[in-house]
């Protein structure tokens, strides 16, 4: 039994392990994902407070958009309020790239907490819509 457990967590390690690191994005290109990104979370933390999902939802992907319904959206916009409340503001953490995708970190102050974690996912490929977003304490 050991044998399989430490045989399993060798094949998760060497999995993980050749997985493409993300790309730390400084400079110029960190301020050309700014360029873009900003406006859109804008967008989304906007339609979050105001409960509006055609604001919220604007900029997503097509797979962002089957995996966030308005009605999953009424559930998170409920929790998100209960939890942490109403959006205040947010400071740019981290920018990188990885895979297909850059994300956008950043610590958030909202009303009931003053450090929240937000990722927002971007497509790489241009019109680089929003392809994923978590919020964590």
């Amino acid at each position: 039994m050991k044998t399989k457990i430490l045989s399993l967590l060798l094949v998760v390690f060497l999995l993980s392990s050749c997985a493409p690191k993300p790309v730390i994005l400084t400079g110029a290109d960190r301020e050309a994902v700014l360029a873009f990104s900003e406006s859109m979370t804008d967008n989304l933390l906007a339609g979050l407070t105001a409960g509006d999902y055609a604001v919220f939802s604007r900029d997503f992907d097509a797979d962002m958009l089957k995996a966030m319904t308005s009605a999953q959206f009424d559930a998170l916009k409920a929790d998100r309020d209960a939890k942490v409340g109403l959006y205040e503001s947010r400071v740019v953490t981290d920018v990188y790239q990885q895979d297909d995708f850059y994300v956008v970190v950043y610590t958030a102050k909202f009303e009931k907490e003053a450090e929240v974690l937000v990722r927002v996912v971007f497509r790489l490929a241009d019109p680089h819509q929003v392809s994923g977003l978590w919020f964590s304490k």
